[in-house]
């Protein structure tokens, strides 16, 4: 649902007809585990002058979906029917309930999860306007939502870019302006951010004539007195894994790069307390755990490798030991690290031997003063 409309059953992606049949299909899957009635679905259907035939038409569609799905898919229960089975629709909609209960690391990985189950605009093949603008705005409260647990983590420079573009994709959604100015502040950038106010109230006085809300404007004046409240997250001091991931880039080609550089970005961040965009072609990430560290090199390398093939030649170093956490990742670790990954050939990963002593879930063997990942 989350994407153009996919069935799969036991792996296998099933082909669904076109028109009406899929959006029936999409209304009943909207609502799965519920029963909608014959009525809305004639409604969501043909609209509010439906043909004299439409009930009829109605089953003859049911009829060809439970060929389609098994006849135990759609089950008929008064007063029209059920969809049973799972929709990532309502895993999204699990996802994000629960980050409103998380700390902000916990809902930001949580909306992280939920956001990557996105495979494109909603419905976008299912003649459902109404339900696929519903579900694109869940999508952008939850993009809100994750940007701002992060700014609580204190991940203020690396989000600018992302607000940047979020911002020109949506340039009347204030939630986002607010959030790029706080990220421009926070990141050292005063001028910046009072000119992402400027061009705020710009857009809103050319495209609906009105000023931006007090929420804005008091940010603006907080920004203007650098008031306290301001400031990011403390900084804090803990012992965890720092990970150097070298995107291996071959050649000079951007959008390689710019693909290499988000794809990367994405699965270090699913686990990790912060990224960081490294030299050259390096990212820097930090771990409380080791086996995560490792598990998200390893996912990192083998869908740069999947993606972009010979493109890229990705590697990683890993080293465990203090870090401080802030707008800027320091300590011993990122510098251990990137002594690793100096030893790291093609697709290795490499640790220190503390890293290796502390994995689980995961073999090295040692190779001179450092371990390489053999499973």
């Amino acid at each position: 649902m989350l994407g153009p409309l996919e069935v799969r059953i036991e792996g296998r992606t099933i082909a669904i007809g076109r028109g009406k049949q899929r959006a029936l299909l999409a209304v009943l899957a909207l609502n799965a585990g519920r029963v909608v009635s014959a009525e809305r679905l004639i409604d969501e259907l043909w609209g509010e002058e439906p043909p004299a035939t439409a009930a009829t038409a109605l089953q003859v569609y049911i009829s060809r979906l439970r060929k389609t799905l098994g006849e135990r898919a759609i089950e008929t229960r008064d007063p029209g029917y059920l969809l049973h089975g799972d929709v990532d629709v309502r895993q999204f909609d699990r996802l994000v309930s629960e980050a409103r209960r998380s700390e902000p690391e916990q809902a930001a990985a949580l909306l992280t999860d939920a956001l990557s189950l996105w495979r494109g605009a909603a419905l976008c093949d299912c003649e459902l306007p109404l339900e696929a603008a519903r579900l694109e705005e869940q999508r952008v409260a939850a993009t809100e939502q994750r940007i701002e647990a992060d700014l609580t983590r204190g991940r203020s420079s690396e989000l600018v870019g992302e607000l940047e573009s979020l911002v020109r994709e949506h340039p009347l959604r204030e939630p986002f302006r607010a959030q790029l100015m706080l990220a421009l502040y926070r990141a050292g950038r005063q001028a910046e951010a009072l000119d992402a106010y400027r061009a705020a109230r710009t857009a809103l006085l050319d495209e609906l004539g009105i000023e931006p809300s007090p929420r804005l404007q008091q940010l603006e004046k907080a920004i203007l007195r650098q008031d306290e409240s301001l400031a990011a997250a403390p900084e804090r001091t803990l012992t965890a894994t720092a990970l150097f991931f070298d995107l291996g880039i071959q050649g000079e080609v951007e959008a390689v790069a710019g693909r290499a550089l988000a794809l990367a970005t994405e699965e270090l961040g699913r686990t990790a307390e912060q990224v960081e965009r490294g030299l050259a072609d390096a990212l820097l990430a930090v771990y409380t755990s080791a086996d995560e560290a490792i598990a998200a090199a390893v996912r990192a390398r083998d869908k740069l490798t999947g993606e972009l093939g010979e493109s890229v030649r990705p590697r990683a170093g890993l080293a465990t030991a203090d870090v401080t956490l802030g707008e800027r990742v320091e300590g011993v670790a990122p510098v251990l690290a990137a002594r690793r990954i100096r030893s790291a050939e093609p697709g290795e990963v490499v640790a220190g031997e503390r890293t290796a002593a502390s994995a689980r879930a995961h073999a090295f063997k040692q190779r001179g003063d450092g371990y390489v990942l053999t499973s």
